[in-house]
């Protein structure tokens, strides 16, 4: 028997309803891997950090080479701003990372990884991993991470934003390096991400129970270089291959704690 049409139609529109409603609640972990990032400048250079919360502190991640790099005592954070019935606008801040030339950050003893104390304005808009969403390493040593986990990156590839509003770009790979346990044998692992100059420092995050998990962080590329040599020119030519190299998020949660001292 043919239903009438008004009737055929209510199945369809429930169907439509939950599709939309769990599109909704599939991007929102995405936003907030946004709104965790920004983007670190200074002398001409671009790097990528991340926000993280513990307790009552907010920290600012990212590689340590960002801040080394640095000759002058501040950065500056492209961040977006509140604004009432419209977009967010983009907002540059400055922060303080240096004080009688020496550092105001902290770095891990050997990987390139460093954090440092931050007070933002009220009217930034932005969201902060909490410190017990940084996946961790058992008592053995036994990371969290799996070899062909997904991952995400927000960052800014060779200096790029997003749009106007200075939002990061967002793409999608997977780990790609095995074994990743012990950490302290294992502390780098390989991404199969599409990176760039800009992206260090980045966050990998991976969705667990749909919340994100901070998953480590950005240092550097793999790449290969060819050498050509002609009566009239020298030249030198390096292809990204598309694996990023990053920090266990064990590692980030040793630098953090290194605030503590």
């Amino acid at each position: 028997m043919k239903l009438p049409l008004r009737l055929s139609l209510v199945p369809l529109l429930i169907i439509l309803a939950i599709a939309l409603s769990s599109s909704l609640r599939a991007g929102e972990p995405m936003v907030e891997m946004l709104q965790a990032t920004c983007r670190i400048t200074h002398d001409g250079h671009s790097g990528t950090g991340f926000f993280v919360r513990r307790d009552k502190e907010l920290l600012l991640v990212t590689a340590a080479h960002v801040f080394e790099e640095s000759t002058i005592p501040e950065c500056k954070l492209i961040l977006r701003e509140k604004k009432s019935g419209a977009v967010a606008a983009r907002r540059e801040f400055a922060i303080i990372v240096r004080k009688d030339d020496q550092p105001l950050w902290k770095k891990h003893a050997t990987e390139d990884v460093a954090v440092i104390r931050v007070e933002l304005p009220t009217e930034i808009e932005f969201k902060a991993t909490p410190f017990d969403h940084i996946l961790q390493a058992s008592s053995s040593g036994e990371s969290e991470i799996k070899v062909g986990q997904e991952v995400w990156l927000p960052g800014y590839p060779a200096q790029l934003e997003a749009n106007a509003a200075g939002w990061p770009v967002l793409r999608r790979g997977s780990v790609a390096s095995y074994p990743l346990s012990p950490v302290a044998s294992m502390p780098t692992m390989l991404i199969d991400i599409k990176s760039f100059g800009g992206d260090s420092g980045g966050p990998l995050f991976t969705i667990i129970n749909g919340t994100p998990h901070l998953a480590g962080i950005v240092v550097g590329m793999h790449r290969q270089t060819d050498h050509t040599t002609s009566d009239f020119e020298d030249r030198t030519i390096h292809t990204p291959l598309g694996l990023a190299i990053a920090i266990q998020p064990a590692i980030i949660a040793q630098t953090i704690d290194l605030l503590k001292h």
